[in-house]
């Protein structure tokens, strides 16, 4: 005798919202800066009580969708995608043993070097100055310490990202930068001699504005995949330290 199927799972009220919110956002019904029905109308809509629609308001929030205040009578606003919400879903994987440094470094190799060859084909005149204007402040922040340098070093990336002109590829690269900055921070706050690491970065990253400069998206590859192994190949396990190493050498310039 065959087994039924189980029902499917009805949806609770303030999933419904969620969703029908969802689609009408990635359908481009909905555009930034657009604002939501208030509270009123969508207890009347979805004919729901109002501690449903402020859930699916939370929820939204959370998300990175929408900004709302209680009670607003002009409803939430949807905001522009962040990488907030990927970097907070990377870090508890992280946390939770799911995933590990090594595989967090291999996939930012992944996804700077891409940035990097992209942003070297595609560049242009206005994304050399931004760069430009980046590693400045790089050098000015060298000397107000470690946070602030840090952070100048994080928007360089940023401004690479963007040169790339591929916005999924500049939210992925953003959240895990962060992701691992947040997991590893007090290990290189103790880690060698600042001064000494931070002018070796400000080296690595105008050699990476030089390959951009010259569109040689070749070299520009190769420099994020070495650079992060250099900066960050110590923390990793020695037994998985080998097969990073591997894929930071991979197209390395031709000797000579």
């Amino acid at each position: 005798m065959s087994q039924s199927s189980p029902a499917p799972v009805k949806p609770r009220a303030f999933e419904t919202i969620v969703r029908h919110v969802e689609a009408r956002v990635l359908t481009g019904e909905l555009k930034i800066g657009d604002r939501l029905p208030g509270e009123r109308e969508l207890v009347t809509q979805f004919g729901v009580g109002r501690s449903s629609v402020r859930e699916a308001m939370r929820v939204l929030e959370s998300n990175g969708m929408i900004a709302s205040r209680p009670g607003d009578p002009r409803g939430a606003v949807v905001l522009s995608p962040t990488a907030a919400p990927l970097r907070r879903l990377i870090t508890r994987l992280t946390h939770s043993s799911a995933s590990s440094l090594v595989d967090l470094l291999i996939y930012r190799m992944t996804l700077e070097s891409s940035a990097n060859s992209l942003a070297a084909t595609r560049r242009s005149e206005a994304d050399l100055l931004r760069l430009d204007e980046a590693l400045e402040r790089m050098r000015v922040a060298r000397l107000q310490g470690q946070a602030a340098f840090s952070q100048a070093d994080l928007d360089f990336h940023d401004v690479v990202a963007q040169a790339s002109g591929h916005a999924l590829l500049q939210l992925s690269a953003e959240a895990v930068r962060q992701s691992i900055e947040q997991l590893i921070s007090a290990r290189i706050e103790e880690s060698g001699d600042d001064d000494e690491l931070m002018q070796r970065t400000i080296e690595h990253h105008q050699e990476v504005l030089t390959a951009i400069r010259d569109r040689d998206a070749h070299l520009a590859e190769h420099l994020a995949r070495s650079s992060l192994f250099e900066y960050y190949g110590h923390l990793v396990p020695v037994q998985q330290r080998e097969a990073l190493a591997a894929l930071a050498s991979f197209g390395s310039p031709p000797a000579g």
